[in-house]
């Protein structure tokens, strides 16, 4: 009994975490794009930088705070999309704590 319960430790613990999808904003619309950060909760997005060539961007994008730790907050942003738009969503950043 203790060897099984030893080995079902051991692959709990060899299971990868929840795995978060990736995506490039460019081949989706702001409609997909929402749709996926509702549907999924979380998602990466990547597109290439308006302002060097050659420069890929991507981050975290979720549906709301309850996807971001204690210690971060809700920014809005936009992200291209493949309509052209400007698609706005969320993404958890740090708070800063500035002092006097």
């Amino acid at each position: 009994m203790s060897r099984l319960l030893a080995i079902a430790m051991l692959l709990a613990t060899a299971l990868p975490a929840q795995a978060i999808s990736r995506y490039s904003a460019q081949q989706l619309s702001c409609d997909e794009i929402a749709s996926i950060i509702r549907g999924e909760g979380a998602a990466i997005f990547r597109y290439p930088s308006p302002r060097r060539a050659g420069f890929t961007l991507y981050d975290r994008y979720v549906r709301n705070s309850t996807y971001c730790a204690n210690h971060q907050m809700l920014e809005k942003v936009y992200i291209p999309s493949s309509d052209g738009e400007q698609c706005l969503v969320q993404r958890c950043t740090s708070n800063s704590i500035v002092e006097p």
